[in-house]
């Protein structure tokens, strides 16, 4: 495939891979395939290309499909070893955790398709416009004058299938995740074994807890806005493992239905999600509450006992969806 038909890397980001030996390659918390997987794929590229690389990433490691590459990552590094940072899916220190200390003063590069949050100083490849960040990790490391291995092209592709919904979430124009996709299954990647991956092995606890959120969920603005939440008891019981893109699909199916919320009470405080099937922005939503994300899906976390939290996002979404 003619490398024109993805996308345009600056020229600055490619010059800043070349220019350093060693990298610490960071995501933001609470990571998700997309995320995981740029990492995976980056770092692998570059240490074909002779550099060394640490993969950094807080977690949890929480979402059933990423549990297994929980090994590959450090929460932080044990040294400031590394001479400069890439961060990939995510452009704003708080969604890094730990690491926001370690980088301070390094060489810095963001690779992200967020449109909200406040941006890191640094070189920038950031496309809002395009669907997940392994697009992104594609195009940056076809630029670098590699192929794809089999298993870097696996990582993407989960990633890219995660991020769109195995395409359902993409809006008209985003065709770029169709020829990022034949791109990754021409070097390997098997969408049958994606999803047969992402759709099985759910544990009987993860589907007890889609259970008790879909009974706590409460229906506002006469029905078009539902609200539920994760307590601490509630991990306890059924386990750390969660299975959040089955609820959302859910709860989103409902007739008239259009904004989720989920909320999940967290030893600090509360992590929140949003998701939407209409126009209403929940990047702008989530931005509110100090996180960010996109038009359809975001995120952000508080530190805010759940009793005290659950009003104030109530009303936030009463006067905002």
């Amino acid at each position: 495939m003619p490398q024109d038909t993805l996308l345009e890397v600056p020229e600055e980001l490619k010059d800043f891979v070349l220019r350093y030996h060693s990298f610490a390659i960071a995501g933001h918390k609470e990571p998700d395939a997309d995320c995981l997987g740029s990492q995976l794929a980056l770092g692998s590229a570059l240490r074909r290309l002779g550099k060394e690389v640490l993969l950094v990433n807080s977690g949890p490691f929480e979402r059933q499909e990423i549990l297994p590459f929980e090994h590959y990552f450090s929460p932080r590094p044990e040294s400031a070893s590394f001479e400069a940072v890439i961060i990939v899916d995510c452009s704003s220190a708080d969604r890094i955790g730990p690491l926001a200390d370690d980088i301070r003063g390094k060489p810095l590069a963001v690779v992200d398709h967020h449109a909200s949050g406040e941006r890191l100083q640094g070189v920038h490849f950031i496309l809002p416009e395009v669907p997940a960040a392994t697009i992104l990790t594609l195009a940056l490391i076809r630029s670098l004058g590699l192929d794809l291995t089999r298993e870097e092209a696996e990582w993407l592709f989960l990633g890219l299938a995660t991020d769109t919904g195995f395409f359902r979430f993409l809006a008209p124009h985003q065709h770029i995740a169709f020829l990022a996709a034949a791109e990754l299954t021409q070097r390997g990647a098997s969408p049958q074994g994606t999803d047969r991956f992402l759709s099985s092995g759910r544990s009987w606890e993860s589907r007890q807890l889609i259970a008790r959120l879909l009974q706590r969920a409460e229906r506002l603005l006469e029905g078009s806005v539902l609200l539920t939440y994760q307590t601490a008891a509630d991990e306890r019981e059924f386990g750390r493992r969660r299975d959040s893109d089955a609820l959302y699909r859910l709860l989103l199916a409902v007739e008239g239905v259009r904004v989720v919320a989920l909320v999940k009470e967290k030893p600090r405080g509360c992590a929140i999600s949003f998701r939407s099937t209409d126009t209403t922005d929940m990047g702008s939503l989530a931005a509110s509450f100090g996180g960010g994300g996109h038009q359809k899906a975001s995120g952000a976390f508080v530190e805010e006992p759940l009793n005290r939290f659950l009003p104030r996002l109530r009303q936030a979404l009463l006067d905002t969806a």
